[in-house]
């Protein structure tokens, strides 16, 4: 994934997005990028994400990634950690934008 591609997918997390675990929510790291004055946190995060889906992480860490926050109510709804989901955006955008003309014949619904 390129920074551009990290980028555009951390824009696309609607506002008021729920965070993870640790509390870390898309506006934080969306505010965080927008307020640096250097590139390194978006590289960092361009370099994290290629990581997560190169599979590049042991199952201690996977483990704790794909984690998530149960909120226990009536209605379960459990939230991952921002940065597995920002990966996961990030895949899905690219499998869509190279797979979505041999898939619509079938699946009219893709990339729609």
């Amino acid at each position: 994934m390129s920074s551009d591609d990290v980028g555009r997918a951390l824009r696309s997390f609607p506002l008021g997005s729920a965070g993870c675990p640790d509390g870390l929510s898309p506006q934080h790291i969306a505010d965080l990028v927008a307020g640096a004055t250097v590139d390194s946190l978006q590289q960092a995060l361009m370099d994290w994400v290629n990581l997560l889906l190169a599979g590049a992480f042991d199952k201690d860490v996977n483990t704790i990634i794909y984690g998530r926050r149960w909120n226990g109510g009536i209605r379960p709804i459990t939230v991952g950690y921002t940065l597995r989901r920002l990966a996961a955006k990030c895949a899905n955008n690219a499998v869509i934008t190279r797979r979505s003309q041999a898939l619509q014949p079938q699946q009219l619904g893709v990339g729609v």
